[in-house]
């Protein structure tokens, strides 16, 4: 199999994982209803109806979030050394044009961040500049550096420097301050250009804050990016028999630490909560449990690669998972519709159903929209060589148009 996988100009079960990894992020962004902010009690009370939806919250805290964007952020690192090394057999230096492919997709991430400031493109197009210098870099030295990130090296000493103050303006995501309240009234009652105006702004230093303050998601970014980086070095999609049994012990010790970290987590976290029952990051204790939480985090996504790729290597089981590689493989495009979707259900510009929908039904609306995704995704591909935004991304690069229509599709309009 490990030989098939190979010889492709894509590699399928890469297009699968990440349609696999993005269905898992639409599930987390519909349940969260595109707020990315803490909500205030008024959305909380509507999202959280009975124990039903409390027994939702925790089974995606505990098994999705953190984890499937972790592994769409590894599904980066992997993607920009296939593009290095695929250039690299040709001749060609690749280096120059993924820095102004970088460029485009961070005009591609504006945009979408003013529908959702939770947006995920101008974060990777960003750190993705740091990542061009460790194409070169020995991996010792590669995986050294995702480690010592993963153990929290940039929160702790981001936390040396500031205690845990606020780095950025209106950076503070507690909702009850004013300019927290602005944004949630005007989801809840303001027009689109009021959404635009507020996320241009006002909702990219709210995203530096998580980045790059304590909770640190800009580090552990950058450290899956190295481990994708690592993945395609070692062949480790492409050669799946050679990896066999290394992906095996790999999947029970993580699963096992796994359990480790989720124990060390709860505990450090107990005692943590000030007066109003909610959690202060202003210890070292704290950064010891956003550590732990960040290595459970971390194991728990191992075990869902390793297991994803022994299902994928048995025949029944690459036969349901190769369904989502065209889903995977308009990705850019699918990340951006599933914003527009979302926000225009929940959103006043929309049809202002934010805090209306709880929890169970949301992930009911999150599967759906997955599943007409996944349709529209193997129909578009039928007649068309990439998705609409990754095609008018690969013009942009190419600074030429490129082929869209596949050679012999033809469209009959009459009746």
């Amino acid at each position: 199999m490990g030989q098939a996988l190979a010889t492709g100009r894509r590699i399928e079960i890469i297009d699968a994982f990440r349609g696999f990894a993005l269905a898992g992020i639409v599930l987390v962004h519909m349940v969260e209803q595109y707020l990315a902010a803490p909500p205030p009690p008024e959305l909380q009370s509507g999202m959280v109806q009975g124990p039903v939806d409390q027994v939702v919250a925790g089974l995606l805290e505990v098994f999705v979030r953190g984890k499937f964007f972790a592994l769409f952020s590894f599904l980066f690192g992997l993607s920009f050394f296939l593009q290095m090394d695929r250039a690299a057999r040709r001749g060609v230096d690749f280096q120059g044009r993924f820095i102004w492919r970088l460029t485009l997709l961070f005009a591609i991430g504006y945009l979408h961040s003013l529908f959702y400031r939770g947006d995920i493109l101008t974060i990777y197009a960003i750190l993705g500049l740091f990542l061009v210098p460790f194409h070169r870099v020995r991996t010792p030295v590669v995986l050294a550096v995702a480690g010592l990130l993963i153990l929290g090296v940039g929160r702790l000493a981001v936390f040396a420097l500031n205690g845990g103050d606020t780095m950025f303006p209106q950076g503070d995501f507690a909702p009850e301050l004013p300019h927290n309240r602005v944004y949630f009234d005007a989801l809840l009652s303001g027009s689109l250009l009021e959404v635009f105006s507020l996320n241009a702004w006002q909702g990219h230093m709210a995203k530096l804050e998580f980045q790059l303050n304590v909770f640190g998601r800009w580090y552990l970014t950058f450290a899956f990016f190295l481990l994708g980086l690592w993945a395609g070095r070692v062949r480790l999609f492409e050669k799946l028999d050679e990896w066999q049994r290394a992906i095996k012990k790999a999947l029970w010790a993580s699963l096992a630490a796994c359990i480790v970290f989720l124990f060390a987590t709860g505990l450090l976290f107990s005692g943590l909560a000030d007066g109003s029952n909610q959690p202060s990051f202003r210890s070292w204790r704290a950064m010891a449990a956003l550590t732990s939480y960040d290595l459970f985090n971390f194991t728990l996504a191992t075990v869902i690669l390793c297991g994803f790729l022994l299902v994928y290597r048995r025949a029944r089981g690459q036969r349901v998972l190769v369904r989502l590689a065209p889903y995977g493989r308009t990705a850019l495009s699918n990340y951006f519709m599933q914003t527009l979707i979302g926000t225009f259900l929940l959103y006043h510009w929309g049809l202002g159903y934010l805090g209306k929908f709880s929890n169970t039904a949301m992930v009911g609306i999150g599967v759906a929209v997955i599943a007409l995704q996944v349709y529209a995704s193997m129909v578009w591909l039928r007649h068309f060589h990439y998705g609409p935004i990754e095609w008018l991304w690969r013009c942009g690069t190419r600074l030429s148009w490129q082929p869209l229509l596949k050679k012999g599709v033809r469209f009959n309009y009459s009746r």
